[in-house]
């Protein structure tokens, strides 16, 4: 590797591999970080804010190109140096990002009514940006220093970042999200040492004091939650606090006590009887609460589920993933002697075992299982009942950013799965929110009916019943059509108890707003043309898993009406939480191309002159589908692992160890940059064939599964070739190096969120069809041979 030739001929080889270790250092703390960090976005600002580290960390690394073409003493730094500095900075900017944005103010839900946040809001950014920025000027410096050995440069800088998303689970898991940011930090400052080992040893020593001591003050607590969370308001009840705090790779579980949590949902206002207050309650990283101390009451008896489960005699049920004990105590105080729970969160289950023998989860007739909902439905069979329970918190539709969370689980080929686990008497039952505007109810029912459609049923009617309470709609599915004797009954139940009928097969219009009376029939009238196979807005349309998006209810057309109502009146289809995405997408690709184009009017804008409009535009379309490929590799392999977080850590470590791999193999066959293009296209259309494929292991180990994955993820061998063919070809000029370093950054910020947006909109399979293309067109824009050399600069 020519890139350490400055040094002494006896300690060459001794300096190239302290280059290449403390390189590794740096690009494993940075991926470890930009990990964690979408844990504590997560938990402090909503599921939907956890993206916004990936495109954080994307144009950081694009403004290191920046930095290092526009800053004379930043471009004239040797290898040794600026990783050394790398390294160091990393580690105090990433503690400093973290402390930072764990007490700015930003409130997302004020943004559109208080001016101010966005201030907050582009601070938030810059913080989380900077150590991105730090660990990227040791990469484009050392391809500068020897852009002719940029395959192996760029193959250590993969695979260190493989590395760093390898360390993720078990760290998040172990010590949470604070404590792993620390742990990033302290490994960045392990590159200065290795790389530069004269560094003096009291100052190094006073700066691991500094940064372990801001462990000992931060680590414990975590990232602070949303003021608007469920956990946020249940601590505010006077006699409410928190007992323990249970931590997983993918999620954080707190025990509350007097917590106020509700325990019977959706039960009949006729109910006279007396509904014991539950002591034990959680929530899921600071939402979705519910109760651990449910009593086996009379209470339970009157609830919508109760009427389900006893429609037939069923003796096993299986219940999928529930959060707390509700519906586990309707299924033991109905007599059902097996109960299989599937918990896959360890989290969960620890927070289950915690609250010991106060709640029913810890009944000898309960079993829990560990797997994913998925893999539980693939290889389950003969059970009386299926059950999906309701999950969620209640969400107003206009919450549209909730409906960023991919749920696999609420999928026609999940509940397709869930028919398959039936006996032939066996019934499926799904509970959802009953909202002013039909939206979630009945597009569960329309998912509902296509399943059955996709298990042979031709016509679905006699096969479903639908009733609502004054909160919920419950929906029965069965094999077996249900009788007249069946139904008589069920009214008779259903009567008692003053719930209403949505739907069955002889139902009349008259009598199905009767009890809990709404405006007007929308909702039976939904129902009725789901079941008759009428034209439904897309909204309703069934939820599939290549757009596994059920809390999505947005549509383009909407745009205008949405706008103008926003902040003023009800927003039945959520679009305003939607279009959030745009404004965010728009201020950080913004905020990447100001990192370009104010440099650009400066007196270094050589390189990118001398770069060439059209390779520009190749870096650009490269890295629009390199990014593009992750994020829907990434959505993909949630449906095979089971797990948000395992799936990310899984799909980023595969997929940048496979194209270091490549950009490794690249110093031996040296492709061209059109070439390697072109093989990088074919390469993302097999990829998205093997991730096609890949569900079809749902049911084996994890272990087997996540092999599978990262088998799925191997054509990205060919993607690692494409950026080190374009800097060998930019040899001879390393400012022009840095400009098309930082254009492929700017790119690829705006492709973390324009995927984001596909994958909702369109789907999996035509977002990475979409990436290939991107690929595609890059061909033409280089020429097959090499620029003409100049001299570096």
């Amino acid at each position: 590797m020519t890139i350490y030739a400055a040094a002494r001929p006896d300690g060459r080889r001794q300096v190239k591999y302290r280059l290449v270790a403390g390189l590794v250092l740096v690009s494993a703390a940075s991926l470890l970080f930009e990990i964690a960090l979408t844990r504590v976005y997560a938990i402090a600002q909503g599921h939907h804010f956890a993206f916004v580290a990936i495109a954080m960390a994307l144009l950081g690394i694009g403004a290191a190109g920046t930095l290092t073409a526009t800053s004379r003493r930043v471009s004239a730094a040797s290898p040794t140096t600026a990783i050394g500095w790398a390294g160091t900075l990393f580690a105090l900017t990433a503690v400093g990002a973290y402390v930072t944005a764990d007490r700015i103010p930003l409130d997302t839900y004020r943004i559109g009514a208080d001016a101010s946040q966005l201030a907050w809001l582009a601070l938030f950014f810059i913080v989380a940006a900077v150590p991105f920025t730090c660990a990227g000027v040791a990469v484009v410096a050392a391809l500068r220093h020897s852009p002719t050995s940029a395959g192996a440069t760029y193959g250590a800088s993969l695979a260190g970042s493989a590395a760093g998303a390898a360390l993720a689970l078990p760290l998040l898991a172990q010590v949470g999200s604070a404590a792993t940011i620390l742990l990033a930090a302290a490994l960045a400052l392990v590159a200065p040492v290795i790389v530069a080992p004269r560094l003096p040893a009291i100052g190094a020593s006073l700066l691991a004091v500094a940064l372990f001591g801001t462990a000992i003050v931060i680590a414990p607590a975590g990232p602070s939650v949303s003021v608007h969370s469920q956990l946020a308001q249940a601590l505010q009840r006077p006699d409410a606090r928190r007992l323990d705090t249970e931590l997983s790779a993918n999620s954080r579980v707190d025990i509350l006590e007097n917590a106020g949590f509700r325990t019977a949902t959706g039960l009949s206002l006729n109910y006279a009887g007396s509904v014991p207050r539950p002591r034990l309650g959680l929530t899921v990283d600071g939402g979705n609460a519910a109760a651990l101390d449910v009593p086996l009451s009379e209470a339970l008896d009157h609830v919508p589920l109760a009427h389900a489960v006893g429609l037939r005699p069923a003796a096993s049920a299986m219940l999928l993933d529930p959060f707390g004990a509700f519906d586990a105590g309707v299924l033991l105080r109905s007599a059902i002697d097996r109960i299989d729970l599937v918990q896959p969160d360890a989290a969960l289950r620890k927070a289950w075992r915690f609250a010991g023998h106060n709640t029913v989860l810890n009944d000898s007739n309960i079993r829990v299982l560990s797997h994913g909902v998925r893999s539980a439905l693939r290889t389950a069979a003969g059970y009386d009942l299926v059950i999906w329970p309701l999950r969620e918190s209640f969400q107003g539709v206009a919450a549209g950013t909730f409906g960023l969370r991919e749920t696999y689980a609420l999928t026609r080929e999940a509940l397709a799965n869930g028919f398959r686990a039936l006996a032939p008497d066996g019934r499926l039952i799904v509970t959802r929110w009953l909202q002013a505007t039909p939206s979630e109810s009945v597009r569960m029912w329309a998912s509902l009916l296509d399943a059955l459609r996709l298990s042979g049923v031709d016509d679905p009617s006699a096969h479903v019943l639908a009733w609502r309470s004054l909160e919920v709609v419950t929906m029965v599915a069965s094999p077996t059509p249900f009788t007249a004797a069946e139904r008589q009954a069920l009214s008779d139940g259903l009567e008692r108890d003053g719930f209403d009928w949505v739907f069955h097969v002889k139902l009349l219009q008259s009598d199905s707003n009767r009890f809990n009376r709404l405006p007007d029939t929308s909702l039976y009238q939904a129902f009725q043309a789901v079941v008759r196979g009428d034209p439904v807005p897309e909204v309703w349309a069934p939820v599939t898993d290549d757009r596994p998006y059920f809390f999505h209810y947005f549509d383009w057309t909407q745009w205008r009406e949405v706008l103008s109502t926003t902040g003023r009146t009800w927003q039945p289809f959520g679009g305003a939480g939607f279009l959030v995405l745009v404004p965010l997408a728009a201020a950080a690709t913004g905020a990447a191309v100001l990192t370009m184009v104010a440099p650009l009017v400066g007196r270094r804008r050589g390189g990118a002159a001398r770069v060439g409009l059209r390779r520009l535009v190749y870096v650009a379309a490269v890295g629009v589908a390199f990014t593009t490929t992750q994020i829907a590799l990434l959505q993909r392999l949630i449906l095979v692992l089971d797990a948000p977080t395992v799936a990310f850590a899984t799909g980023i470590a595969a997929m940048l160890a496979w194209a270091g791999l490549g950009s490794l193999s690249s110093r031996w066959w040296r492709p061209t940059p059109d070439s390697a293009a072109g093989l990088a296209a074919m390469s993302v259309f097999i990829l998205g064939g093997l991730l096609l494929a890949a569900p079809e292991t749902l049911g084996a180990p994890l272990a087997v599964r996540v092999g599978v994955g990262v088998l799925a993820a191997s054509p990205s061998l060919a993607l690692g070739a494409v950026m080190p063919s374009a800097i060998r070809a930019l040899a001879g000029d390393r400012a022009a190096i840095s400009w098309a370093w930082a254009v492929n950054g700017t790119a690829s910020v705006a492709a973390a969120f324009a995927a984001a947006i596909l994958i909702v909109s369109i789907g999996f399979a035509w977002t990475l069809l979409g990436a290939a293309l991107a690929y595609a067109v890059a061909v033409p824009l280089w020429r097959s041979r090499d620029p003409r050399q100049t001299s570096p600069r």
